[in-house]
């Protein structure tokens, strides 16, 4: 146990003294606030431009309500809208020659015959901007619909108290408790998560299989071999590298934790997020411990089991693969964490480090499915560290010859 301990206090110093290991503490959470946080809030920003509109219409009433929708003041664009009460088709020339030479930004065709026929026409320079042509859509629809009841004989009292929006707050009940709140927030808590172990595992998965490699090429390997036998540098080696993981992650829940502090709140979004998320961090470390303990056993036997870095990039990816499939998936369980499908992925032991989390993110399931999914994942990380064992304590001896899978099978038959 001496020797394991003096291989863990090695690895774990020689890690967290590097640069990679203080670039990665704060890339890591930059990237996945990059990917989740960032796009929402740049999504959401005012343009700050202008955006000139001809509405050409039958009925200058129904340009009228469109013009007051889109310059009301939660509008996103600021708008100067021009209104062309005619029906005349040769006006469409005329307003895309405007277009053209850049005096307008573009127009709508809203002719009672292109209303009665449903099809109403925006014409633009450019139709990229989704919130533009969003806001426009939401304007034609409450133009037009208040424009038919009007025909009707509604009276405009009338039409503002049919017309007046229904807002729906979402509520979710989880044993007999109310919790009210956005649900995209869990969302992007769940993505958030899923992206951390993600890296995470392949990160540090990687670190024990360079280290193994660095030190077999290097021959350091056959002297450590002379004060401690080949399972005692495996477990130090896992275990230090895990060690470094879990002073990462928990460095990472105390930031998280800050940011509940008005002081540390970066923002509304990352806030809620962690607050959403906050239950299930008990859970976390010990589905990154299982998982971290699964994956670096697979990747110790890899770097034992090769002679250099081009042979180690082509096994990584059978490796890497487990883990990329969660990935993939997320996305379908974050919708249903609940789902059948959802409950017997995230049971896999390979996929459960990452999509049980997200299931216990999303709306934490039934006790005796994480138990099951631990249980599964425990038994599995067992037995690869075992095989993983055996291929590492011939492998690391190995010099030269290239590995294959009849070779490799032979190796944990004789060891």
């Amino acid at each position: 146990m001496r020797n394991v301990w003096l291989v863990i206090r090695r690895e774990y110093l020689e890690r967290v003294r590097t640069r990679a290991f203080i670039i990665s503490t704060v890339l890591i959470p930059a990237f996945i606030y990059g990917v989740t946080v960032l796009p929402s809030q740049l999504a959401m920003r005012k343009s700050g431009g202008t955006k000139h509109i001809a509405i050409v219409t039958s009925n200058a009433t129904v340009a009228q309500m469109i013009a007051s929708r889109l310059q009301e003041p939660k509008s996103e664009t600021r708008y100067v809208i021009e209104t062309k009460v005619t029906e005349n088709p040769s006006e469409r020339d005329t307003l895309k020659q405007q277009i053209t030479a850049g005096t307008l930004d573009g127009y709508l065709w809203l002719t009672d015959e292109a209303i009665n026929a449903g099809k109403v026409e925006y014409v633009a320079s450019s139709t990229s901007d989704f919130v533009a042509v969003n806001e426009l859509r939401s304007a034609v629809n409450a133009g037009v619909t208040r424009a038919r009841l009007m025909q009707r004989g509604v009276s405009a009292d009338e039409i503002e108290r049919m017309m007046k929006p229904v807002q729906m707050e979402t509520v979710e009940l989880k044993g007999g408790k109310e919790s009210r709140g956005p649900g995209d927030t869990k969302f992007f808590a769940g993505f958030a998560i899923a992206m951390m172990l993600y890296f995470m595992l392949i990160f540090h998965g990687m670190a024990v299989m360079r280290s193994v490699l660095e030190e077999k090429t290097s021959r350091v390997m056959e002297v450590m071999l002379a004060s401690v036998n080949a399972k005692e540098l495996m477990a130090g080696k896992i275990l230090g590298v895990g060690a470094v993981g879990l002073s990462q992650l928990a460095i990472w829940v105390v930031l998280a934790l800050g940011l509940n502090t008005p002081a540390m709140a970066a923002s509304q979004e990352l806030r809620e997020m962690v607050t959403s998320s906050s239950s299930m961090l008990i859970w976390l470390p010990v589905y990154f411990v299982l998982g971290f303990l699964l994956y670096s056993g697979l990747y110790a036997a890899l770097g034992a089991a090769v002679n250099s870095d081009q042979e180690a990039q082509q096994w990584q990816f059978f490796v890497t693969m487990p883990l990329i499939i969660p990935v993939i998936l997320m996305t379908m369980i974050i919708r249903q964490p609940d789902a059948p499908t959802s409950v017997w992925l995230s049971m896999v032991p390979f996929f459960s480090p990452i999509l049980m989390t997200i299931r216990i993110a999303m709306h934490t399931p039934p006790a005796w499915q994480i138990a099951l999914s631990i249980g599964i994942l425990f038994v599995t990380m067992y037995l690869i560290l075992a095989l993983s064992s055996r291929i590492y304590r011939v492998g690391i001896l190995m010099y030269g010859k290239r590995p294959t899978l009849p070779e490799i099978v032979k190796w944990i038959r004789y060891a």
